[in-house]
Order: C-alpha cells, then sequence, then structure tokens
C-alpha cells in the first residue's frame, strides 16, 4: 500500500475539523518507528508541539512536508 492510500485510508478514520496528528498516527502513515518519529520532530521535519506526555504533530505541517513541498522553520 502506496504512502497516500494509507494517508486516504487514516483520513477516512479520523475527523475533518482534525488538526494534527498523533505520533502513532504518523507511525501507521509511514510505517516505521516510534523512535524515527521522534528524530524527525527533533531535526524539525515538520512542526510538533508537546501535549502532557506526548507530541501533536501539525497536519498542514505534515502534509506538505510529505509531500515534499517545504521544509519547516
Amino acid at each position: 500500500m502506496s504512502i497516500e492510500s494509507k494517508i486516504r485510508e487514516l483520513n477516512r478514520e479520523i475527523s475533518v475539523n482534525k488538526k494534527s496528528y498523533t505520533v502513532p498516527e504518523v507511525i501507521k502513515i509511514l510505517g516505521t518507528t516510534r523512535q524515527s518519529i521522534y528524530k524527525l520532530i527533533e531535526e524539525g521535519c515538520f512542526r510538533a508541539v508537546k501535549v502532557e506526555n506526548g507530541y501533536r504533530i501539525y497536519k498542514d505541517s505534515f502534509d506538505k512536508w510529505l509531500d515534499g513541498k517545504e521544509g519547516v522553520a
């Protein structure tokens, strides 16, 4: 299954009003590990905010990164 297909499938499962992904959602999209996602966050690949004991990854920032449209500062 392609990454685009995974995102479409995941987007069907989440609300259209959702503004962020959780780390487990991004793991599911990319098919990678939690450590890899944390490394991408630390490298500033996409915007994320720490909430309590986890991160929320801004959906628009992640989607742009995934599409290769822009880096995030």
